[in-house]
């Protein structure tokens, strides 16, 4: 039987699920928040600046992900089509709400 992700990195760092859960989510949280605030020169968060967010291995392989997603789905959808097929819209909700408290640029 597979562990899911989070249970496998509390296993192999001896930490517990919860904290592990915890920390993921604050991390997604703030990537995403990072992204959608971001104006910089570009509005490229993540080729200006994420990689000064994180460790080389995190970033290699963050972009590893996106690189094989792009590849294996041939993203035409937005996330919205993942949000609304995988929960209810009472689960997402919240989290959309927060998001109207976030900056998002103006642009030039």
């Amino acid at each position: 039987m597979n562990k899911n992700i989070t249970c496998e990195v509390a296993t192999l760092l001896g930490k517990s699920r919860d904290d592990v859960t915890e920390t993921v989510e604050l991390f997604m949280e703030l990537l995403h928040k990072k992204a959608y605030e971001y104006k910089g020169l570009n509005g490229d968060y993540i080729g200006e600046e994420l990689h000064y967010d994180m460790s080389d291995k995190a970033f290699y392989h963050f972009l590893g992900f996106l690189n094989d997603f792009d590849n294996k789905y041939n993203w035409e959808q937005s996330a919205s089509e993942y949000i609304a097929r995988l929960s209810s819209r009472e689960t997402w909700q919240p989290f959309s709400e927060q998001m109207q408290q976030w900056n998002k640029p103006i642009k030039d």
